[in-house]
């Protein structure tokens, strides 16, 4: 009888304990995260801290038996351990059995510390990237699995040390394998002194818990779908969309629920003020997506984490790897709004909602407006064929800029979606040719690459050992050609690399072929300008670009370009960015969509220069001595 009354009194005091949270604020995946000493006011304490957290990722599952009664109970939703997605058991990685994981959130300056212990099954490796940090004289914290460093086995514990120097908003994802897709991220947030941040006057709140980490989700485990797109199963690839894990399976053209879910997020605002909101798309493939607030402007002024003269528009369009943070001036009437999430591609049919719910609104009635239909209005960065403010069309907030108006190299790189036998064992030039594949026979699968070269990469990090390895490895447009292979043709697997002295102005010239699909491009270790883009819609080449050019059809915004680290390379269009080659490694550079990157879109660009020594802990998968 003691017992069962001790029971009694333990669970009285976890469920009071869990309305007690659930009361203050339904962003419950967020408030241990909150407790933190580092999330603070940076103004009343602007002297930098080492901010220390441990993480465990492990195999885990989406309602577990942690969610007790979810989704039917939207309470049990909210408990701790629990993942409830989109109200659908299926396997993920957690991290701290949060999905979302933990959000780091710093003062400028600060260091921060995480040790990361693997538990997965199956003696999977994995490794952490700070999306956003360029790891300046830390290049072996970039967490590039085969790049920067060996896999942090399972059983295996380490500790990055990444200095916060990078304000702004950035997030961290794994970046082995597929992983990002089935759970390992999380938002990185890294605030400044309101004299340090050129926009501070615009708001007057910057709550931690306005942050919306976008990404889509499916039924079935990233690895499945992958791997049928990889050999011609054909599976569904997305299911719906996910706003800060939560999702309620939305389908364009039904205001009804399919099924059974989780409750939608909440974000509360005051009348009368002005709130930041910081938006992450943390989504894994081939899934952009548009983000509006009902009866709200949304005044834009930073983009990966740099500040941008302020924007006014109604939409904004992001895709893999971007983030966007805005200013939201809480005047309309006291009430409950729809914060949309519209998809496109892959994602065309579905819509995610959160409630954006001002004080003295009654909870649990949602917005009077129509779930099904996708708002209208002025779109930044939006996709082909739509009217917007391009990327290319904003201006740097900060008036201290790099000179890049004088290039010293200039690169085309071509974004190809070609078919092949041989590379990657997708296609079989015997049994199952690429030629040969049709609707009456199997499905193709088309490798995504540049300059019609598959990145492959070595069993160890090209960081520390590349120059143990052979010079026939290595490979780019220009090399093969002078060896007499012309990947227009033939197919092409190397270690993809475009090599740059210290120092030196480089443009890129980023031409997407293809007239489908855009691409999310992102470059590790640097910012880049984006100093113009266009799209044509129709087939595209680096003949054409260059044409262009010696026509003075190609404008160049050298006042101020924007800073990013992911631009979107347009369909049948192209994108000119520049940086300054300051910072010595192997950085890679990127399509971000998973399955793109898998099949081999992307390349490494190495900038020769002195490197510190690696770390007496960094993860060792050779013998080789390191370099």
């Amino acid at each position: 009888m003691y017992l069962i009354d001790e029971i009694e009194t333990v669970t009285s005091l976890l469920q009071s304990e869990q309305r007690r949270l659930l009361l203050k604020n339904q962003s419950h995946w967020l408030i241990n995260d909150l407790d933190h000493p580092c999330v603070r006011d940076c103004d009343a304490n602007p002297a930098p801290m080492t901010c220390r957290y441990n993480w465990t990722i492990e195999s885990y599952f989406s309602v577990s038996r942690a969610c007790y009664q979810c989704p039917f109970s939207s309470y049990d939703c909210s408990r701790t351990d629990c993942v409830p997605m989109a109200g659908y058991a299926r396997p993920v990685y957690s991290v701290n059995r949060k999905v979302p994981g933990p959000s780091i959130q710093v003062c400028e300056n600060d260091v921060i510390e995480v040790r990361v212990r693997n538990i997965m099954m199956n003696d999977e490796g994995t490794s952490i990237h700070w999306h956003g940090f360029h790891q300046r004289d830390t290049p072996h914290m970039d967490g590039v699995s085969k790049v920067t460093q060996c896999s942090i086995e399972a059983g295996q514990e380490f500790t990055y040390r990444v200095p916060a120097v990078n304000a702004g908003t950035h997030w961290w994802h794994s970046h082995s394998g597929i992983q990002r897709a089935d759970g390992i991220y999380g938002s990185l947030i890294v605030r400044q002194t309101s004299s340090s941040d050129p926009h501070r006057h615009l708001y007057d709140v910057d709550d931690p818990r306005h942050i919306l980490v976008i990404t889509e989700w499916s039924r079935q485990p990233a690895t499945t779908t992958a791997a049928g797109l990889f050999h011609g199963a054909g599976v569904i690839e997305v299911d719906g969309i996910l706003i800060n894990g939560r999702g309620t399976n939305l389908v364009f053209g039904s205001e009804d629920k399919a099924n059974v879910t989780v409750d939608h997020h909440v974000v509360y605002v005051k009348s009368g003020l002005r709130y930041r909101f910081r938006v992450i798309g943390a989504m894994g493939d081939v899934c952009p997506v548009t983000v509006s607030v009902d009866h709200h402007e949304l005044t834009v002024i930073a983009t990966d984490g740099a500040p941008i003269d302020p924007v006014v528009v109604d939409r904004i369009t992001i895709f893999s790897g971007e983030r966007y943070d805005f200013v939201l001036d809480a005047n309309q009437e006291k009430d409950s709004y729809w914060i949309r999430v519209a998809g496109d591609f892959a994602c065309a049919s579905f819509q995610e909602l959160a409630i954006l719910r001002y004080d003295m609104t009654p909870r649990g009635i949602e917005p009077d407006e129509d779930k099904s239909i996708r708002r209208e209005g002025v779109t930044l960065n939006p996709l082909a064929g739509t009217d917007g403010i391009l990327t290319s069309d904003l201006r740097d907030a900060e008036e201290t800029m790099d000179d890049l108006s004088q290039v010293d190299v200039t690169s085309y790189i071509e974004l190809n979606v070609i078919g092949r036998n041989r590379i990657k064992g997708l296609h079989d030039p015997i049994f199952y040719p690429v030629e040969k594949a049709g609707n009456d026979t199997y499905l193709a699968t088309f490798l995504t690459v540049l300059d019609n070269i598959t990145l492959t990469l070595p069993g160890v990090p090209l960081l520390t050992h590349a120059q143990e390895l052979d010079n026939s490895m290595f490979c780019n447009r220009q090399s093969l050609l002078k060896d007499g292979v012309d990947c227009s043709t033939e197919g092409c697997a190397c270690i993809h690399t475009l090599s740059f002295k210290q120092d030196q102005v480089v443009e890129l010239v980023m031409i997407n072929t293809g007239v489908i699909a855009a691409h999310p491009m992102h470059l590790h270790g640097y910012y880049f300008t984006v100093l113009g883009m266009q799209s044509l819609s129709i087939p595209f080449s680096t003949e054409d670009f260059k044409n262009l050019d010696e026509e003075g059809n190609v404008s160049r915004n050298l006042n101020n370009p924007p800073r990013k680290d992911s631009v979107m390379v347009p369909p049948g269009g192209y994108v000119v960015v520049r940086f300054r080659t300051s910072n010595p490694g192997w950085w890679l550079m990127h399509c971000h969509f998973d399955t793109h990157l898998l099949l081999g879109m992307g390349l490494l660009v190495h900038v020769d220069g002195p490197l510190p020594t690696p770390p007496d802990d960094l993860p060792v998968c050779t013998k080789l001595p390191r370099v």
